[in-house]
C-alpha cells in the first residue's frame, strides 16, 4: 500500500513539473514577448478578452508562432497556456 501511495505522489508530482518546465522554457526563449506585443492592440499590458480570441482564431488557422505554447499538444490554447504568452511582469492580478 506505502508503494501505491508513493508512486501516486510521483506521478502527481511530475503532473505538476512538467508543465511549469514547459512555460519556464518559454519564458526563457523570450517569445511570448513578440505574440504579447502583436496581439496587446490596445497597449494596457494584458491580454483582454478580445484579444485572447484573436490568439485562439489565428492559432486555429495554423499559426506556427503560437504552436510552441500549446505545451500539452491538445490543439487548443487553455487559459493557462495563453498566460505563458503574457511577459511574466505584466500578467493580470485578480482580487481576493
Amino acid at each position: 500500500m506505502k508503494k501505491v501511495i508513493a508512486l501516486t505522489s510521483i506521478l502527481c508530482a511530475l503532473g505538476l513539473i512538467a508543465p511549469a518546465a514547459h512555460a519556464a522554457k518559454a519564458k526563457k526563449n523570450k517569445g511570448g514577448d513578440d505574440a504579447f506585443a502583436k496581439y496587446d492592440k490596445n497597449s494596457n499590458g494584458v491580454l483582454d478578452a478580445d484579444e485572447k480570441e484573436a490568439i485562439q482564431k489565428d492559432f486555429k488557422s495554423g499559426n506556427e508562432g503560437l504552436k510552441k505554447y500549446d505545451f500539452n499538444g491538445d490543439g487548443k490554447l487553455d487559459d493557462g497556456e495563453l498566460a505563458a504568452i503574457q511577459p511574466a511582469g505584466k500578467k493580470k492580478k485578480k482580487n481576493k
